[in-house]
C-alpha cells in the first residue's frame, strides 16, 4: 500500500461566497500561557493555523474552518472542541488531504485498475474512487482492490458503493434537509436497460453555504473537478439520496 505523508493546510475559510473561497493564513503561539490550538489532528504541528489564549477563539476559528475538518486541542494535546462529530471531521480532513494530492501529482479522471486507496501509482482518479480513498483512510480499509468500488455495479455488491454503504451500517439519508457535513452523497439517477434507477454520479458533502442555495463538496466527477482547489460551493442538483458513515 502506497503511503503518503498529510500535508499541512495553513488556511481559513472565509464565509462570504465568491467566486473563489479567500484563503487566509492564522497566527500562532508566542508565550508560555495556557492556550489552544487549532489544527487537523494532535500530532500534526505543521497543520496549525491558530494558538490563542482564549477557548472561545479557538473555537471559533475551528468553526470558520470545519469544512477542512480543523478542531481545538489545548496544551495537554487533548481534543476539546469539534464542529462536527469526531468521524465527521476525519472525513473531511481526509477529503481534503486527497484532493490537494490528486491535484498537485497531476492526475487525471478515469476508471483506475486499482483501488487508488491502496495503489494510486495509476495516476486515476474518479468521483467513486475519491470516496473510496476518503474512507479508507478514516479506516473502513475492507475494500475491493480491483479497481475498487464504483458508483453502481449491477452485479457485484461489493464494488457497488451504495451496497457497501449499506452493508457497513451507514444511515441512509433521503432529503437534502438532512444532509450533513461527511455524508456521501449520490445523484443523477440513470435507469438501466433493465429499469433499475441508479446513481449516476457521488460526492462528499462538506456543509450548506450560508445563503442557502449552495453547500461545499469534494468531488473528482471530472478533470476540471481533480485540477481546482476543492471543496466548491455550488448548488446540489438531482440528489438521490445519501449515506452516514457511523
Amino acid at each position: 500500500m502506497a503511503s503518503h505523508k498529510r500535508k499541512s493546510l495553513p488556511v481559513k475559510l472565509g464565509m462570504l461566497l465568491t467566486a473563489a473561497i479567500v484563503l487566509t493564513v492564522s497566527s500562532s503561539c508566542s508565550d508560555g500561557s495556557t492556550t489552544y490550538s487549532v489544527r487537523l489532528d494532535v500530532d500534526d504541528m505543521a497543520s496549525e493555523i491558530a494558538c490563542v489564549s482564549s477557548r472561545e477563539e479557538a473555537k471559533r476559528i475551528a468553526r470558520e474552518n470545519a469544512v477542512y475538518g480543523y478542531r481545538v486541542y489545548n496544551d495537554k494535546g487533548r481534543l476539546i472542541y469539534c464542529p462536527y462529530s469526531r468521524l465527521q471531521s476525519d472525513i473531511l480532513r481526509e477529503a481534503k488531504w486527497v484532493t490537494d494530492y490528486v491535484r498537485e501529482n497531476g492526475f487525471r479522471y478515469g476508471d483506475a485498475p486499482i483501488n487508488p486507496a491502496i495503489n494510486c501509482d495509476a495516476g486515476l482518479v474518479s468521483c467513486d474512487r475519491l470516496v473510496d480513498w476518503v474512507l479508507y483512510r478514516v479506516g473502513y480499509t475492507d475494500q475491493v482492490e480491483r479497481q475498487g468500488m464504483v458508483v453502481y455495479h449491477a452485479t457485484e455488491p461489493a464494488r457497488d458503493l451504495p451496497s457497501w454503504c449499506r452493508d457497513h451500517g451507514f444511515r441512509k439519508i433521503e432529503s437534502v434537509e438532512m444532509l450533513a457535513p461527511g455524508d456521501i452523497v449520490f445523484v443523477r439517477p440513470c435507469t438501466s436497460s433493465a429499469g433499475v434507477v441508479y446513481p449516476g454520479h457521488t460526492f462528499i458533502f462538506a456543509g450548506f453555504a450560508e445563503d442557502g442555495v449552495n453547500s461545499y463538496r469534494y468531488d473528482c466527477g471530472k478533470n476540471e473537478r481533480i485540477q481546482s482547489v476543492q471543496p466548491s460551493c455550488e448548488p446540489l442538483n438531482d440528489f438521490m439520496f445519501a449515506y452516514r458513515p457511523r
